[in-house]
């Protein structure tokens, strides 16, 4: 019985020093999270941000998700081996035979759920969001911070004594910086020694304080201190603007590869044509052979185009279904999705619009793509921050004069936390001079921001020049796609006039079968011209427009013109030399 008294004895300050760290992890474990709640707050976070950059720069707080809720294929019943994708209502087979038609309003809507690179891109914007309402703490809202701290120990010497030991620490500080190099911090301390033993043998100290540091000289006043969060804040606002010139891009570009698509589709149909129209011409021709009207040799050119035509059809087949697989993946379908495109209906559609008109001419076009890029804000962002770091390279070149301010109290007792004795406080003043006479590094520093200014002035001019060249060849190109089309719907007009007349002097024996072959072959390639030339204009036309920030996406990612460009007016209002540097060439 002694033995077992011994024993509990002896480990008595072991379970005091288990019950200690308990208590620490169970207090830690209290004033945290977990994992999902800590991911929850950074998503209310980035979401609200993004939200507040909408109306900032662009004047209404656009809903904005993460979240990547793809079009999925999925099982009508829990057993059934069939899996098919539900698209408004409508389903898209994995297998079979039967194929799920897709207009291009579909295809838009699936591409903004399912496209990988939209989704990436969603992601750059929210880890951009995310990282903003990050650097804000300690600007916007004083910065909390803090830590628990604890350890115990217990050592034993053999035929010796023990020695128990344990300490224990919270520690909170709110700190808050002024745009003029100031920062206020305030702090609260707690800490615990103990031998493990007892109450009585336990000591507890709390310490308040307050201290405020302002710079006088180097990195005072004139905003320094705030100028990274200040580019951080306008780099948000310009990357909200190029999230949503993005989706215009998205847009265009899918609506180009469905065209794309289509337009293989049309060769492979007008390639079909040419073969019937090439195995009349080859049955007349032998007709005309066998008659003693006309030689082998022309027998066997029509021959020889059938066979041609027949192996074309097989080339543009197969480059429609590689056409039509890659254009799966770009909408981020399965490749053995059952689906084919409108055609030919949204080719009818396109030719019984035609070419739709331009609201804007060539000059025009380069000063609204002056007011409506966002990359012509970021080359001004550059000029600007370029001419900043000057200053703040010269400001290194000033001493380093800080002051301090504090005060402090403690608590009243050993072991009376919570009563702090501030009649006793403790003041402080003090002050810091530093002042570097080797300047080697700093007038370096400052001679090579003079460099960058200058470099920067230069590549504004540059990318005006080579803005205004884009804008003359994009407006060019769009031309000469309308010009191209109006005569491609001549040429076909000629070319099937030609085929008729040539099959019926062929007939009466006027012509000879390469006249009819050569006929056939130019109505072929008018055909496949003039779509061309149509789907030409038709994206260049949209690919022109975006530039000019002429369109606009909807949450659904529906593509729509506006009737007047969309210029960053509030954003250039927020920073004006965003405008462009004074002076420089437009």
């Amino acid at each position: 019985m002694m033995i077992q008294k011994q024993r509990d004895v002896e480990f008595l300050p072991a379970a005091a020093l288990f019950a200690a760290l308990a208590g620490l992890g169970a207090l830690a474990g209290l004033a945290g999270c977990t994992p999902s709640q800590y991911a929850g707050q950074a998503d209310r976070d980035a979401l609200r941000t993004v939200q507040q950059g909408n109306q900032a720069a662009m004047g209404r707080p656009e809903a904005f998700g993460v979240a990547y809720n793809p079009y999925k294929p999925r099982a009508k019943e829990p057993n059934d081996p069939n899996t098919t994708i539900m698209v408004d209502g409508k389903s898209i087979a994995m297998d079979g035979n039967s194929l799920r038609k897709l207009s291009l309003d579909e295809c838009l809507r699936i591409a903004s759920r399912n496209s990988r690179p939209f989704q990436l891109q969603k992601e750059s914007l929210y880890t951009a969001a995310l990282a903003l309402s990050n650097s804000r703490r300690g600007w916007d809202f004083p910065l909390p911070a803090g830590e628990i701290t604890g350890d115990a120990s217990r050592t034993v010497v053999n035929k010796g004594g023990e020695t128990n030991a344990g300490s224990a620490g919270v520690v909170g500080t709110l700190t808050q910086q002024f745009v003029n190099g100031g920062i206020m911090t305030l702090g609260l301390g707690v800490d615990l020694a103990s031998d493990l033993m007892g109450w009585k043998s336990t000591s507890v100290g709390s310490l308040v304080s307050a201290n405020f540091t302002q710079p006088l000289l180097r990195g005072a006043w004139r905003g320094l201190a705030y100028e990274n969060q200040y580019r951080r804040e306008r780099d948000f606002l310009l990357t909200v603007l190029e999230y949503e010139r993005f989706t215009q891009e998205f847009a265009v570009d899918i609506l180009r590869r469905y065209y794309g698509v289509v337009q293989q589709r049309d060769l492979i149909e007008n390639e079909r044509e040419n073969i019937i129209r090439l195995e009349e011409t080859f049955q007349l021709t032998k007709t005309l052979v066998e008659g003693g009207l006309r030689s082998q040799i022309e027998l066997d050119q029509a021959d020889q185009n059938l066979m041609n035509a027949r192996v074309r059809l097989m080339q543009d087949e197969r480059q429609y279904g590689d056409s039509l697989d890659a254009f799966k993946i770009t909408l981020g379908l399965p490749i053995r999705a059952r689906v084919e495109l409108d055609y030919p209906d949204v080719l009818k559609e396109l030719n019984r619009i035609g070419p739709l008109p331009v609201s804007v001419g060539e000059t025009e076009a380069f000063e609204v793509a002056m007011r409506s890029r966002s990359d012509v804000l970021r080359r001004a962002a550059t000029v600007r921050d370029t001419d900043r770091d000057v200053e703040i390279a010269a400001d290194a070149f000033l001493p380093t004069l800080n002051v301090t301010l504090g005060v402090s109290a403690a608590n009243a007792g050993q072991r009376d936390a919570a009563k702090i004795r501030f009649d006793q406080h403790t003041r402080l003043a003090s002050g810091t001079f530093q002042y570097d006479l080797d300047q080697t590094n700093n007038r370096d520093a400052y001679r090579n921001t003079m460099l960058a200014r200058d470099q920067a002035l230069r590549d504004w001019d540059e990318f005006v020049d080579s803005l205004r060249l884009e804008i003359r060849g994009s407006y060019r190109s769009l031309m000469l796609s309308k010009q191209t089309y109006e005569l491609r719907l001549r040429n076909v007009e000629i070319a099937k006039r030609r085929r008729k007349l040539a099959v019926l002097q062929q007939k009466e024996g006027q012509a000879s079968a390469r006249d009819v072959l050569e006929a056939e072959d130019d109505l072929r390639q008018a055909q496949n011209g003039v779509t061309s030339a149509l789907v030409s204009y038709t994206t260049t036309r949209l690919q022109f427009m975006t530039t000019l920030g002429l369109l606009v996406v909807d949450e659904k990612g529906m593509l729509h013109e506006r009737e007047k460009p969309f210029e960053y007016d509030r954003i250039r209002q927020r920073y004006p030399y965003l405008s462009g540097p004074a002076g420089a060439g437009r």
